[in-house]
């Protein structure tokens, strides 16, 4: 079963179940097969008593303060039964799938979850390569078509997200070895700047900042004379890491041409600094664009502070696109209470960080407060969801550790 449920969460991390089903390899839809099945599994190998110190944790919290709000409000949304339905699902699978995997990651030796961690990112980043390179078979003409390759996350936003949250969790297991870490930080920046993810590309900045002020420690060691020094492992770290991309885009720029015009090629002259464009400028002002649906939703909000119902900004009858941005989403779906709650948690996050003194759970708070503002999908994505649960887990096993060091 061990083996079976590792197998199953490289497929959700990866976003490869989904592939799966795509292109007819699994007949089933992951909702109807995969998913059940890692339920029933998980339910198999565990018992109910193992889970009493998870519900406790801020996430599982919040996780289900959304399963409950959106149960009460949907009562007074104008959203399609179908939303509401597919809504409350996907909570239910999130709350599922958040507790057995925090269950399963801090069973597990360390060696064991490398392996589940390299493996997930082999597979999601080695997807964005060869979806670039050679191409996934295609079954989306949208996807086909389109210049930015997203690999099994089909999104390319959604698979940087799912790269960088992957990869930070890599980074803490490897953060003793300077050529493993190295080597995490290279790939991972090549196969982010093959989505062409402005997004990705900050949070991955991030990362990369926050990382080397702590000298890439488990816990908080910051001191003026680290920072210095970070400030100079910063600027060759940072100089090193643009002299490889500058690389690659001329093999790009060679070897396949059509990337290099369109929006693609905007996004890569952005992402090497030679666009006069800010990151997240964009000059479409239309309503569809994001700064037009952050005005829209925001008016919305204004209108009924306390929320149009569940799924109102999913369901197409009120709006052509969705929020893009999380805060808004909690703000317009669930009002004043929902965005109260939500503010409220990610605090939780980062002053949980700070007092149990676990620098890489700090980081990932940082990163997710950065990913409210460009998804409004944070907690069905699997990729994140996942990463979630592992921090989570990291953070029982410390104080576990602790307790047992008093003692």
């Amino acid at each position: 079963m061990k083996y079976l449920l590792v197998f199953l969460l490289v497929l959700f991390a990866s976003y490869a179940d989904i592939f799966l089903f795509r292109v007819g390899i699994v007949p089933f839809t992951p909702s109807n097969f995969l998913v059940p099945l890692f339920i029933v599994v998980a339910f198999l190998r565990y018992s109910v008593k193992d889970y009493y110190d998870i519900v406790k944790m801020p996430s599982f919290r919040f996780l289900t303060f959304l399963l409950v709000i959106s149960i009460l409000y949907a009562a007074v949304s104008k959203a399609e039964t179908s939303i509401l339905i597919t809504t409350i699902s996907l909570e239910v699978f999130s709350i599922l799938l958040y507790l057995f995997a925090v269950q399963f990651f801090r069973t597990q030796k360390k060696k064991f979850l490398l392996v589940f961690a390299a493996i997930s990112f082999i597979v999601l980043a080695g997807s964005v390569w060869y979806d670039f390179f050679i191409g996934l078979p295609n079954y989306n003409a949208y996807l086909a078509q389109s210049a930015r390759k997203g690999g099994f996350g089909e999104n390319p936003n959604q698979a940087a997200s799912g790269i960088k949250f992957i990869a930070l969790g890599i980074l803490l297991l490897v953060n003793k070895s300077k050529t493993l870490k190295y080597s995490v930080i290279l790939l991972t920046v090549m196969s982010i700047f093959l989505t062409f993810s402005r997004s990705g590309t900050v949070s991955l900045i991030i990362i990369l900042i926050l990382g080397t002020m702590n000298n890439w420690k488990p816990n908080f060691q910051l001191t003026a004379f680290g920072q210095f020094k970070s400030m100079v492992q910063i600027f060759v770290l940072f100089s090193v890491l643009y002299m490889v991309l500058l690389s690659l885009a001329d093999v790009i720029k060679s070897e396949f041409p059509a990337f290099t015009r369109g929006t693609a090629g905007q996004r890569m002259e952005l992402l090497l600094g030679k666009s006069d464009q800010v990151v997240f400028e964009s000059d479409d002002n239309s309503e569809l664009s994001r700064t037009g649906l952050f005005k829209s939703y925001l008016y919305k909000f204004f209108d009924n502070p306390l929320g149009m119902g569940t799924g109102y900004s999913s369901d197409k009858s009120f709006n052509r696109l969705k929020t893009h941005n999380y805060y808004l989403y909690m703000a317009v779906d669930f009002g004043i209470i929902g965005i109260a709650v939500y503010l409220f948690y990610l605090t939780t996050i980062i002053r949980t960080a700070v007092k149990e003194n676990q620098y890489y759970y700090f980081i990932f708070g940082i990163l997710l407060v950065v990913e409210g503002l460009i998804s409004h999908s944070i907690f069905i994505e699997r990729s994140l969801l996942i990463s979630l649960a592992f921090f989570d887990a990291q953070l029982l096993l410390n104080k576990k550790n602790t307790a047992i060091e008093k003692q």
